[in-house]
């Protein structure tokens, strides 16, 4: 196997996973990476009080020097209209003849020109989280364990085994219900105007009805919005798992699906400022944006093309 640097992406989740407690081997074993290169990079982009994201990825940078050449304008353009519709330059690189660095490198002197290319990036506002503070929901009955279900969904080898979240509004008034497919990436997104367990499990079932004959499984986190977990599972005759506490690493398809919706439903935002119209293009844009993991297919084409789902049953 080729090597190639670790990803910006990849750093955040080294990050995280590093400060749930997990080994450098168990790490090097998610990411697909040797542990020696999990061990390397820890040491090498470490801060003096830590391994930081943020930082490790700007000291990599700062080693790598790539060999500049002069770049045609026609395929800076290409680049520029690729931003706009929020690829990133790893996703970009795979479209246009142009390496990811000098993409990198192109975003910074705009930037230092007084340029906003830098706004379409995922990460110019990491988000912090809060860990280890006292779960006040309650308790979800007959709920299933994570660790009860079957070992092969983690092999991510068939569609229909599903990650399900809830993105919250200003003042934890509106969410929105986000679904996503472990193998594909294939998102399901809708607005809903309340938290309450009665709109989410509706929700839920309206948007996966469709295709229920397909589906396996479903993952959520231990909100009460999934209260009604059963019956959801009842109508989709599905599997219903829930994750531990704490543990947003067990939904990481989820999480990160979440991420991408954040750059274009900001944090702490009123949701009934953004039409369903606005989900549904956030949604589509998604669902054609091409991934590293699939082989730079988009969620879209693999799951037309290896799974004969045809779209019209998912919208």
């Amino acid at each position: 196997m080729n090597y190639t640097h670790l990803t910006h992406e990849e750093r955040y989740q080294i990050y995280t996973l590093l400060r749930e407690g997990f080994s450098k081997r168990y790490i090097a074993w998610r990411l697909n990476r040797s542990p020696s290169t999990i061990s390397r990079e820890i040491q090498r982009n470490r801060a003096r009080n830590g391994y930081f994201a943020k930082h490790a990825h700007k000291l990599a940078r700062r080693r790598h020097h790539s060999n500049p050449q002069r770049i045609p304008c026609d395929i800076w353009v290409q680049v520029i209209a690729y931003l706009e519709l929020q690829w990133s330059p790893e996703q970009i690189a795979s479209q246009v003849a142009v390496s990811l660095h000098s993409i990198y490198r192109f975003i910074q002197q705009d930037k230092s020109k007084g340029g906003d290319l830098y706004l379409h990036l995922r990460f110019k506002n990491q988000r912090k989280r809060k860990y280890g503070s006292i779960e006040t929901r309650g308790q979800l009955t007959n709920r299933k364990s994570i660790h009860d279900r079957p070992a092969e969904i983690e092999q991510r080898s068939r569609f229909g085994d599903l990650e399900i979240d809830t993105i919250v509004g200003k003042n934890h008034q509106q969410s929105l219900v986000s679904i996503v497919d472990r193998k594909t990436g294939y998102l399901w997104l809708k607005k809903c105007s309340t938290r309450k367990a009665e709109e989410i499990c509706q929700a839920t079932i309206r948007l996966l009805e469709p295709i229920k004959a397909q589906l396996k499984t479903i993952t959520a986190d231990n909100g009460k919005e999934f209260s009604l977990h059963e019956y959801a599972a009842q109508e989709l005759e599905v599997d219903w798992y829930f994750a531990d506490p704490y543990s947003a690493w067990q939904r990481g398809t989820n999480e990160h699906t979440n991420g991408l919706i954040r750059q274009y439903v900001t944090k702490g935002s009123d949701l009934n400022d953004y039409t369903d119209a606005y989900i549904a293009e956030i949604t589509q844009r998604l669902n054609h944006r091409p991934r590293k993991r699939l082989g730079f297919k988009s969620p879209s084409q693999v799951l037309f093309q290896e799974h004969g789902v045809a779209l019209q049953m998912l919208i």
